[in-house]
């Protein structure tokens, strides 16, 4: 399959210390696969390479490619012969998190989950992350403001930062409530209306 070229070609650039030439590239692949790139993408290697150039640095000029830094920073890319399920993107998102954390913005998340692999969560687990999330307790921890961690970050200092804070919904409701509890004028003014949208202004 086509997103699986991608983390073929990313597995095989991790275990290399510098740019190579394509023609290597292709040589490994299909040492690796038994198959060519260009079979499987419908296209040159070099095509291929300058669609996906957020995850490949490829050079034209030269006929080298290399992994962008910002997928060299990450885990080891999953093997491409892995099955994609939920167990799958756990794996997938707890290496991630460990990488990138201890706290992650979900949408920076899926982001890196797409790049790596070459396929939405979503289209793996047909449900939002954060349903995934609160699916795994044990392994997942939502922190607010659209920030996930580990449970086993849970006592870091940035982690409790998050959860003491209270989020801004939270603000609003406790505000709300607060307001409910103050008494209403026995006389309703005009004034009165006046100051409350003073007040709310």
């Amino acid at each position: 399959k086509y997103a699986d070229v991608s983390r073929g070609v990313q597995s095989i650039l991790k275990e290399q210390h510098e740019p190579i030439q394509i023609d290597r590239l292709d040589d490994l692949f299909q040492d690796r696969f038994s198959t060519n790139i260009t079979d499987i993408v419908g296209m040159s290697i070099g095509e291929y390479l300058q669609r996906k150039e957020n995850i490949f640095d490829y050079n034209p000029e030269r006929g080298t490619v290399f992994l962008q830094s910002a997928v060299l920073a990450g885990p080891p890319t999953a093997d491409p012969t892995a099955v994609k399920d939920e167990v799958f993107v756990v794996r997938e998102f707890s290496q991630l998190i460990e990488a990138m954390g201890p706290v992650v913005y979900i949408s920076t998340l899926c982001g890196k989950f797409i790049q790596r692999n070459g396929t939405s969560v979503t289209s793996i687990i047909n449900t939002r992350p954060l349903d995934l999330f609160k699916r795994h307790p044990s392994v997942f921890l939502v922190v607010g403001a659209g920030n996930v961690t580990l449970k086993k970050f849970e006592h870091s200092p940035d982690v409790q930062r998050l959860l003491d804070k209270p989020s801004p919904k939270a603000l609003r409701i406790a505000r709300a409530a607060e307001e409910a509890q103050l008494p209403v004028p026995d006389i309703l003014s005009e004034k009165h209306v006046v100051e409350e949208f003073r007040r709310l202004i």
